[in-house]
């Protein structure tokens, strides 16, 4: 099998690169760091294994060089979906300018992505994954801009699955909670803490979040929940909204 996997420099993307490489599929690893993919492809078990494409998957431009580069030998099987960025933030304090950005990260570029792939997967009968979050199902305090991104991306997965049935394109969405990555790190933050850890929650590691990102490619699972938290999160604000409400205007 061959991947695609954005964001593929640190954290889960790595994590899922290298989980990949290891099983024996080939990857295209692409991030805006040449350097730190290079890094990634070193440590891959076959020289081979891991290609990098590095660029900037919010320019137009680097999205059709990475999906012509994945195609120069053949079509590939799955894209991820990965590249992201968190915002933390009240919604009073939120920066127009940032939300686009954040939008053009977390929303249009995995569109595009995908727009871009779709003539490959429908020949080899592929996978389209995307990386959501407990936020895309659960909004809370200072991740309002966070969480519509990711809601967004909820939508746009239900729709393109619909869309794709007969095409034979599966549709997968990954929702971790917290994971112990770089992510918060490398967030926007504006007059507040990067973070938000409600009581319960406890951080996974980004090679468990791969693992299941590969079972779900492998068995063309619609959406996974990665742990109990966000299992109980997701229920709690579909199903009984009120005590949800009530719990989060307390956090």
């Amino acid at each position: 099998m061959k991947l695609v996997v954005t964001g593929a420099s640190s954290g889960i993307g790595r994590a899922i690169a290298l989980a990949c490489a290891r099983r024996g599929d080939r990857v295209v690893a692409s991030a805006r760091s040449e350097d730190a993919l290079r890094a990634l492809a070193r440590e891959a078990p076959d020289e081979k294994a891991i290609e990098i494409c590095a660029g900037d998957v919010t320019r137009e431009s680097d999205r059709a060089r990475l999906i012509e580069f994945a195609q120069r030998d053949g079509a590939f099987d799955v894209l991820v979906n990965n590249a992201g960025r968190g915002y933390y933030a009240a919604l009073r304090d939120v920066d127009v300018a940032e939300l686009e950005a954040l939008f053009a990260l977390n929303v249009i570029a995995p569109l595009r992505l995908a727009q871009l792939a779709l003539p490959a997967l429908e020949k080899t009968r592929g996978a389209i994954v995307m990386m959501s979050s407990v936020a895309g199902v659960v909004s809370s305090p200072k991740l309002g801009a966070y969480s519509a991104s990711k809601f967004a991306l909820e939508a746009i997965a239900i729709a393109l699955r619909a869309e794709l049935a007969d095409k034979h394109v599966a549709v997968v969405v990954i929702r971790p909670g917290p994971v112990d990555t770089p992510f918060r790190a490398n967030a926007v933050t504006r007059e507040t803490e990067a973070g938000v850890r409600p009581p319960g929650s406890r951080a996974q590691s980004a090679e468990r979040i791969a693992q299941y990102t590969l079972s779900a490619i492998d068995h063309r699972t619609a959406v996974v929940e990665t742990s109990a938290f966000v299992r109980v999160a997701s229920f709690g604000a579909r199903v009984v909204p009120p005590i949800f409400r009530a719990a989060i205007r307390r956090m």
